[in-house]
């Protein structure tokens, strides 16, 4: 009979239920897409050159199975604060605390159960969405990897299992602990707030500490790669303790001063708005932490993923100074060409003899063609040009990549016209492209090399012109590039969603703070503005907490990456913008419940 109960408490609550379950579900399907990833080890091994790369995930997956601990412990704390009221009353109509108990347990289980189950299969199903996109829209190419992978689904199960087995027992045995006036009664009773100045200045210097060791750490696990076995551990632990106690001190610190500061706190709702931060703050410490934490995993994972993206453009580049390399073009070919953006067009002819390739010098005198040197250390190439390829190595190679394959050993000759006008064998011409961009019109060239091809076969495993040696560099890179952007917007939309969950899970409770505000003559105007103050600092402590991690944290990719800090206002503004798209959605939804 109370497992019914247990039930049909939860299919007629199923509305005010929606919140908790759209957290667990999300939380589920972050949880999967990350051991999708974590737990493949072929994956892991076929598309990352870095040895480290399992053991980082290793300690990936241990942060994230902290975060998602902490998470669905909120949750657990919402789902018992909604019910304990009906509890109460089933305890005071003659109901066995053991009997609640198991009917909590019930619950709890059952909620934890379905949500896992469905965010699961949502899980399933975004990490094939994400995957293809991602894929489509950054031209990669990634081996072994599969949005249905049985270990993960598996590890997630068992590890959502155990969570919410744990959670039913703490509930039952919380709510065995309670008495019937407490339950019934909960909502009424003050929250005590305990302060003390000097355990806040030792925690502020403690975490200041913590993150130090955190930065040196990445720092020097960056510089010298053999210390990041323990680089890694130890700026895990510092960072994370440092991170929570930072928040801890420093947002109780500022709030104390604002509210000391009459010229500001007595101005409007100002001092309201800070008393609610200051009777948040500790209840918000771990929430803000962990979401601190996720906001610079997921801003880091998508910086790293550009970086890498930029060293596919540098490699390649350095490679072949031509984008585009065609031997005696059809009519296909030409007009393929045409719809290049040209920045430079070399025409060159020759003859062989069967021994020797003969070009013709005034060619060249005309139009020097043009060669790429790679930098080794910054992967930067620097572009030359030359008159006579016979005396520099890299123009006679990249010359030499343009012939047949059969041809490309012979020796070479530059002679004069008359002398080439004798020549008896075969002409064949030559045309290298250059273009604006070889990124924006990759399209175009991939069907000009693999119509190519489709003319002499021999090329194909031959290569030599700049799209062969993409494929191959995109190939050696586009494993990392994939893991950095898919766990960017995993981690964006875990962070996003927790962050949300606890705020919107609170706003219950001030539906009577703001309706005695508006029934003593507060204008709507007024409280709106207030609660976007209130809810842009709880977004933005941690944001700002999260910049400060990526900007220490990318020295840890200095070995990997030339310049990990170029161009990166252009993942930061992305993130900002989805992250900014967060808040107003969050305070919407606030403003919908709270403001009726």
């Amino acid at each position: 009979m109370l497992n019914k109960l247990a039930l049909s408490g939860i299919r007629h609550r199923i509305r005010d239920y929606s919140v908790l379950f759209s957290g667990l579900m999300i939380a589920s399907a972050i949880f999967y897409m990350f051991m999708s990833l974590a737990t493949n080890q072929t994956f892991l091994s076929s598309n990352s050159p870095a040895a480290a790369t399992s053991f980082i995930f290793g300690f990936g997956i241990v942060l994230l199975a902290i975060i998602t601990i902490v998470y669905v412990n909120y949750a657990n704390t919402f789902l018992l604060s909604m019910r304990q009221k009906e509890y109460g009353m089933f305890m005071m109509l003659g109901a066995k605390s053991s009997k609640i108990s198991r009917m909590i347990f019930v619950e709890t289980f059952t909620i934890g159960a379905i949500s896992t189950v469905i965010g699961s299969i949502i899980g399933i199903f975004a990490t094939g969405l994400v995957s293809r996109w991602i894929i489509s829209a950054m031209d990669m190419q990634v081996k072994h990897f599969n949005s249905f992978y049985l270990p993960a689904l598996l590890w997630t199960f068992v590890f959502f299992i155990v969570i919410f087995m744990f959670s039913a027992i703490r509930n039952s045995i919380s709510l065995r602990r309670s008495k019937v006036l407490t339950l019934l009664k909960r909502d009424s009773q003050p929250v005590k707030i305990k302060r003390n100045g000097v355990l806040k200045s030792i925690q502020a210097v403690l975490g200041l500490i913590l993150l130090a060791i955190g930065y040196f750490a990445l720092w020097y696990a960056g510089t010298n790669p053999g210390f990041i076995y323990l680089g890694i551990p130890v700026a895990l632990v510092t960072i994370v303790l440092g991170t929570y106690l930072t928040i801890n001190s420093f947002v109780t610190a500022v709030i104390v001063m604002l509210k000391r500061n009459t010229n500001y706190s007595q101005k409007g709702l100002n001092n309201f708005t800070l008393s609610q931060l200051s009777f948040r703050i500790n209840d918000y410490t771990k929430i803000l932490s962990m979401v601190s934490m996720m906001f610079a995993l997921a801003l880091g994972a998508i910086t790293v993923g550009l970086g890498f993206n930029n060293q596919i453009d540098n490699v390649v580049n350095g490679q072949n100074y031509y984008d585009v390399q065609v031997i005696n073009p059809d009519a296909a070919q030409q007009k393929r060409m045409k719809s290049l953006s040209i920045k430079t067009k070399d025409v060159y002819n020759y003859k062989t003899d069967g021994k020797k390739v003969y070009y013709r010098a005034s060619e060249f005198k005309k139009q020097p063609v043009g060669y790429s040197q790679i930098d080794t250390k910054t992967m930067i190439s620097s572009t030359k040009t030359t008159n006579n390829p016979s005396k520099n190595t890299n123009a006679g190679y990249e010359l030499m990549n343009t012939r047949l394959p059969d041809q490309r050993t012979m020796e070479v000759g530059f002679v004069s016209d008359s002398a080439y006008a004798a020549m008896n064998g075969k002409e064949t011409t030559t045309v290298l492209v250059k273009t604006n961009s070889f990124k924006n019109n990759l399209a175009t060239i991939k069907s000009i090399s693999k119509a190519e091809i489709k003319r002499y076969p021999a090329l194909k495993n031959a290569g030599g012109d700049k799209y062969s040696a993409y494929t191959l560099i995109n190939g050696f890179f586009s494993g990392l590039e994939f893991m950095g952007f898919f766990l960017g917007i995993a981690f964006l939309a875990m962070l996003a969603s927790c962050l949300m969950f606890k705020i919107l899970s609170g706003a219950n409770g001030d539906v009577k703070r703001y309706n005695m505000l508006y029934k003593i003559g507060t204008k709507q105007k007024v409280l709106r503005t207030t609660i976007n103050k209130e809810i842009a600092v709880l977004f933005s402590v941690p944001a700002i907490l999260g910049i400060i991690h990526v900007l220490m944290g990318l020295q840890l990719f200095t070995k990997i990456l030339y310049k990990p800090y170029a161009n990166i206002e252009i993942p930061f503004a992305i993130f900002i913008v989805l992250y900014l798209g967060y808040y107003f959605l969050t305070r919407y939804l606030y403003k919908k419940i709270v403001l009726k």
